[in-house]
């Protein structure tokens, strides 16, 4: 209550409103991108340490090496970097530069080993280089969900001056609020404004469709969101596998998808096996659809295939296999 208290003498009026957002928007970003000039910069210079961002993590999760890797030596080293990485003049370290947007471009460079990058370098305090991650990558298609819950609770932290709880709380109030479930004076509250102020800057979802869809996120199980937000596992997989119920269950199929790079097509039917014995345990799975079900995963698993040692071990099963059955 204190904070809020705080916050409504601070900002009393949408112009002084419109002064802490200094009519930052994801198009006046890119206007002022635009107008940049762009220049070419040694690699080594560009430092990822993220002080702009509360809690100093990069406003994204997880990338793929493989397919970095892969995006790196197809279409990197033949046309370049064509977009761009935006940078500061680093807070602290004189000669650098802080990264704040093109993480992913800069690994692709830090692969091919290239010298020099192409680079726009703003003049932005933290809040509004935070702004501006955020801004540019919620405007790129392979932005999870959750990168986007994350980050934006992280904004709304940052002008609202809540926290993570105090933030979710007020969000549902305002969802409350709009249904005639509440008082209705919170959608006419400064706070409700600052909200109002921070989707529309962001431009992506309203923050009717952010309550509705990105916060239920935070209901899932709490050590697949940290293994998704520490980089361990895909977005999409980490998701899949929080699906199931059972909580052993789920944590060694987390710890196996991690250890060994399951495939999402292998974790989907291993999550479809399992929740299927979970459901109903008075119907254990028969050893024939264990059989069945292990023969369509094998067909499915490529990287099964392109592994001598295991095919190996294969074809040795299916002598056993083989000499069981014509028996």
């Amino acid at each position: 209550m204190n904070n809020r208290r705080q916050l409504k003498d601070a900002i009393s009026d949408s112009e002084e409103l419109s002064f802490v957002f200094g009519q930052s928007t994801t198009q006046n970003f890119g206007q002022t991108a635009a107008a940049t000039k762009e220049q070419l910069i040694p690699s080594h210079s560009i430092i990822c340490t993220f002080t702009f961002v509360p809690d100093g993590k990069p406003v994204r999760h997880y990338y793929d090496l493989i397919e970095l890797q892969k995006w790196a030596n197809d279409d990197i080293k033949s046309n370049g970097i064509r977009s761009p990485l935006w940078v500061r003049l680093h807070p602290s370290l004189v000669g650098k530069y802080e990264l704040v947007a093109g993480l992913r471009r800069l690994k692709a460079a830090e692969i091919l080993g290239l010298d020099t990058v192409p680079v726009k370098v703003f003049d932005w305090d933290d809040r509004t280089a935070f702004h501006a991650a955020i801004s540019e990558n919620t405007s790129r298609r392979d932005f999870s969900a959750l990168e986007e819950l994350d980050n934006t609770l992280r904004f709304l932290e940052c002008q609202m001056g809540y926290n993570t709880e105090e933030v979710v709380s007020f969000l549902y109030r305002m969802n409350n609020a709009t249904k005639g479930s509440t008082n209705q004076n919170v959608l006419v509250s400064t706070e409700a404004e600052i909200v109002q102020q921070v989707f529309n800057s962001l431009g992506g979802i309203t923050w009717q469709s952010f309550v509705a869809t990105r916060l239920p996120m935070l209901k899932k199980p709490l050590d697949i969101l940290n293994a998704i937000r520490l980089g361990k596992i895909h977005y999409t997989k980490g998701i899949l596998i929080a699906s199931i119920k059972d909580e052993d269950v789920r944590r060694n199929l987390l710890e196996e998808s991690i250890n060994h790079s399951l495939s999402l097509s292998v974790i989907k039917e291993r999550v479809k096996a399992l929740n299927g014995t979970t459901k109903a345990p008075s119907k254990p799975i028969s050893l024939k659809q264990r059989l069945t079900l292990t023969v369509q995963m094998a067909k499915k698993n490529q990287q099964l295939w392109n592994d001598p040692d295991k095919t190996q071990k294969l074809e040795q099963l299916l002598s056993q296999l083989e000499a069981i059955v014509m028996n």
